[in-house]
């Protein structure tokens, strides 16, 4: 028999040490918040921690060494089987299941096989499976939210009648919705996967590709691209389209696709260009009245004038018969100068101008045309600088402007006309101010708001063509400066002209005017040849020249006067309109002629300018402006003559 070596003292340590060991786990069963029991292989119950004892709401003292299935009578069939299978040593295994002893709970319980039998683990997880049914009833609620929203926003797409569609960074068409593929006569599938370029939409003109495939560059660099009238040349025709073309971008500010949208504007501008042309015809309507009540003055004072010319036999009154009608002539000629110019076609021949010499030299002018009862004032301090312009046209322009003030006052009262430097708002601005200001009723804010559209005038029907301060208006923004309005109701209006600054004037010995040429009968000077189409036109230009010692010979076209010369016609003068029907006009005869004829003066005329006053001044042509009197014509063919 073999010898036992432990001692008491061994075997009082040993004992003490598994105390301390049955007591650590003691603590841990008795802390951990799942409850716990263990079952012996005769089915009685050997361990109960406190969390199962709230749980069964059982003392441990008062179920330990009792039979399990006293303390499930109830429990389910399949919990029964797996307590019978771990007590056979099969594994562990997890059951969900309502709590028997508060059905109002659920619990999680854990069986597992011991070397004594088996013990079970049980953990409330009511709170856990309530927090799982509410967010998995979150997510379906917001699956089913995100499904309505995508197909709310997938109807309103595909029923847009925009062109809309998702591109990639690259360029790539992702999605397109039916109207832009209705445009072109294709299915999704024939399109997505295309670069947008490379689509129908595009593709069919090279300008459009290079411009989408720059703004996709641009767009996937977070840029907005759009284009406000793109043409799209489509299988359906050419369209107009407002298109635009902006980045999508995720929560961190990141480029991630790029959508792009066509609204087509092709209906739009026909309807624009149609109202066009309606305000153009009602402009012309306008337009009519004030204008031929004018001209019909004009002629008045003309016809009237040469039938009491024949009945008149006093020097006198002829003379002033004819001062009225020279004034109507030269009054037409500014309306028609306001007509070109309001229409920008008068070209500008902007030179520096003196205020104080120019405003005291318009005095006459001024006091004529603005009648007996109104008094012009002009002030124009000594160190007012030049101003740059036109000097025709800025005479026309004041000239427009003291006549809308005189009708402002009722044709009565006082016209201010003062210049000074700067602009009324800044004295130290580099341009010159000229205002005209009244001393009238004013202007209601509805009128001033209008004053400077074209025809629009508040005079009655017949008085007034509304062009004068259009003209006003064109001629500041033409010369490169603007107009400035103060106005109020019972305070009268004062208009100011702003324009460029010009350079100081250098005082010249006067050269005399082409118009201050006296023209008298002369003895006969040679053979001219006069090109005009016109044939009233040409007679009195005719009866001009042969008073001027001229005998004339009229042909009707360049081509005509081209054949006179080469058929020996010896001529020591060309007069030619500019603008003829058919052919070459004046300049191009004048240019075929100096390759002939060098020295041959040759003067031109027409009552349009703006078209032909650049390609004549180039080619070293004298060009007179239609109407003409005796004295004009006979200084620019003496020009001519002296400038072979």
């Amino acid at each position: 028999m073999a010898e036992d070596n432990h001692t008491p003292a061994d075997a009082a340590q040993l004992l003490t040490s598994l105390r301390v060991s049955e007591a650590r786990l003691r603590g841990v069963l008795d802390s951990i918040s799942d409850g716990f029991y263990a079952v012996d292989r005769q089915w009685r119950i050997s361990e109960f921690n406190p969390a199962a004892e709230t749980y069964f709401r059982i003392k441990r003292d008062d179920i330990i060494g009792r039979d399990l299935w006293e303390l499930i009578p109830n429990a389910s069939d399949q919990f029964k089987d797996m307590l019978r299978a771990a007590m056979e040593g099969a594994p562990m295994a997890v059951l969900e299941a309502r709590s028997l002893y508060r059905p109002d709970r659920q619990v999680e319980l854990r069986i597992a096989p011991t070397e004594e039998g088996l013990c079970v683990a049980l953990t409330d997880i009511t709170d856990r499976e309530q927090t799982r049914a509410r967010l998995e009833k979150a997510v379906v609620e917001r699956t089913a939210a995100l499904q309505a929203s995508e197909l709310r926003i997938r109807s309103i797409f595909e029923t847009s009648h925009l062109f809309q569609g998702l591109v990639a960074r690259d360029g790539t068409l992702l999605d397109c919705n039916t109207a832009s593929l209705a445009a072109i006569k294709a299915r999704k599938d024939d399109v997505c996967g295309l670069k947008l370029w490379e689509t129908p939409w595009v593709s069919a003109t090279q300008a459009n590709v290079e411009f989408i495939r720059e703004s996709v560059v641009r767009v996937a660099q977070g840029q907005s691209v759009s284009n406000p009238n793109i043409a799209l040349d489509l299988p359906t025709g050419i369209r107009s389209f407002d298109f635009a073309l902006r980045p999508v971008k995720d929560d961190a500010g990141v480029v991630i696709s790029l959508v792009f949208e066509a609204n087509e504007i092709t209906a739009r501008l026909k309807a624009e260009e149609e109202l066009r042309q309606a305000q153009k015809l009602e402009a012309v309507g306008q337009l009519t009245g004030g204008v031929a009540h004018d001209f019909n003055n004009l002629l008045m004072v003309i016809s009237g004038g040469l039938n009491m010319l024949e009945r008149s036999d006093t020097p006198d009154r002829r003379k002033m018969l004819m001062g009225r009608m020279r004034e109507a002539v030269e009054r037409g000629a500014n309306l028609t100068k306001q007509l070109l110019a309001f229409s920008r076609r008068e070209a500008l021949s902007p030179r520096s101008i003196a205020l104080a010499d120019y405003l005291a030299g318009m005095n006459d002018l001024l006091s004529r045309s603005l009648g007996v009862n109104v008094r012009v004032a002009v002030d124009v301090p000594t160190d007012v600088a030049p101003v740059s312009a036109d000097p025709n046209a800025l005479q026309l322009a004041i000239l427009n402007l003291a006549v809308n003030a005189r009708d402002a006052m009722n044709d009565s009262g006082v016209v201010n006309i003062r210049a000074q430097n700067g602009k009324p708002s800044d004295r130290s601005a580099p341009c010159v101010s000229i205002s005209v200001s009244d001393t009238g009723s004013g202007m209601a804010p509805d009128v001033r708001a209008r004053i400077f559209e074209p025809f629009f005038t508040t005079k009655e029907t017949g008085k007034g063509s509304g062009l004068g301060l259009a003209q006003v208006h064109g001629f500041a923004e033409q010369s490169g400066g603007h107009v400035e309005v103060e106005s109020s109701e019972g305070a009268g209006t004062t208009i100011t002209l702003v324009l460029p600054r010009g350079e100081a004037v250098v005082e010249e010995p006067a050269a005399v005017a082409p118009a201050a040429v006296e023209a008298s009968p002369s003895d006969e000077v040679g053979e001219a040849l006069l090109v005009e189409d016109d044939d009233n036109v040409a007679a009195l230009t005719g009866e001009m020249l042969g008073y001027l010692g001229w005998r004339v010979t009229r042909v009707a076209s360049a081509e005509a006067a081209l054949g006179a010369i080469t058929n020996g016609l010896d001529v020591g003068l060309v007069f030619s309109d500019v603008m003829m029907p058919g052919g070459k006009n004046g300049i191009e005869l004048a240019q075929a002629l100096r390759q002939r004829h060098v020295d041959l003066p040759i003067v031109l005329a027409s009552g349009y300018t703006e078209s032909v006053y650049r390609d004549a001044e180039r080619e070293g042509l004298l060009l007179l402006s239609k109407p003409f009197n005796m004295d004009t014509l006979a200084a620019a063919i003496e020009a001519a003559r002296q400038a072979r």
